[in-house]
């Protein structure tokens, strides 16, 4: 009987270790993570986010009045891909450099779509509500609204030749001062990505 657990054990657990031979941990943006030429990779939503908001920061459209940060809404970014995205990716990562340099902050109380945190609303209901301290509530008119709006469109285009496939993803930002309606800032940041299929399949 103890044989015939040596056995299993010994079949096993190889098995297991060659399993996790693989797995090991990468720089996000290095050369060795994984580029997939007709989908959207980690590395790409880095460097275009970082192109973009160095455009912008350099534009000079978001200045800050007396060292006090303008508030951002994010408008609507269309995805014009072949594939299901997340657009947070990008916006994230840009709303995070804007925020740390003190240009802008971003209200999470206002979208095109209803608000990204509905909190700030929900708390607001609680005034009608006696079981809560109405002291301790937010008062009327401290809402902040936004002095500009990020809007955008992620493109696709794909291109054959032979075995060799092409994919161009077109990040595109514009600034809308909401005073005006005027785009004070735009942008457009290209990845292109090439490669080659086997003789067979794709």
């Amino acid at each position: 009987m103890k044989s015939g657990i040596k056995l299993i054990a010994a079949a096993v657990l190889p098995a297991l270790a060659l399993g996790c031979a693989t797995a090991k941990y990468i720089d996000h943006d290095g050369r060795d993570s994984v580029v997939n030429v007709g989908q959207i990779n980690t590395q790409d939503w880095i460097r275009a986010a970082d192109e973009l908001t160095q455009s912008l920061l350099l534009s000079g459209a978001i200045q800050s009045v007396a060292g006090k940060p303008k508030v951002l809404m994010i408008g609507r970014i269309k995805n014009n891909t072949t594939q299901h995205i997340d657009t947070d990716s990008l916006m994230k990562k840009i709303r995070v450099a804007l925020n740390k340099g003190g240009r802008a902050l971003t209200t999470t109380a206002v979208g095109l779509d209803g608000p990204e945190d509905a909190s700030s609303k929900a708390v607001r209901e609680l005034r009608a509500d006696d079981e809560f301290n109405q002291a301790t509530l937010p008062g009327k008119g401290n809402l902040v609204s936004p002095d500009y709006s990020l809007s955008g469109k992620i493109i696709q285009n794909d291109a054959r030749a032979g075995r060799i496939k092409q994919s161009e993803f077109a990040f595109q930002l514009s600034l809308t001062d909401l005073k005006t309606g005027l785009a004070v800032w735009e942008e457009e940041k290209l990845i292109v990505k090439q490669g080659s299929r086997a003789a067979v399949g794709w």
